[in-house]
């Protein structure tokens, strides 16, 4: 009777405790929201020439920010809205 309740236990017990740990695991290891990087990269548009107005490259900006956003010095990376460009991407310091 004695080693049933231990094979019983054990067999209880064994899944409860993997499952404790994985929530345990889980808490220590989500991401908070401030911690995630504003500037990730995102398809902005500089002008190229005439007939290519808009060429679009990958830039670490985002639509919100305090700063402006350049593709390369004097080179400001934009929005697509539309055909044309005219808004400027931002980036946080």
């Amino acid at each position: 009777m004695l080693f049933i309740m231990k094979i019983l236990k054990s067999k209880f017990l064994l899944p409860v405790m993997a499952i404790v740990f994985a929530i345990t695991a889980s808490a220590f290891t989500t991401v908070e929201a401030s911690q995630v990087d504003d500037n990730a990269a995102i398809m902005g548009y500089i002008y190229q020439s005439d007939k290519d107005p808009c060429h679009q490259v990958t830039v670490p900006c985002s639509t919100s920010g305090s700063q402006t956003c350049f593709y390369s010095p004097g080179v400001v990376a934009k929005q697509l809205n539309g055909t044309a460009c005219p808004l400027p991407l931002k980036r946080n310091p």
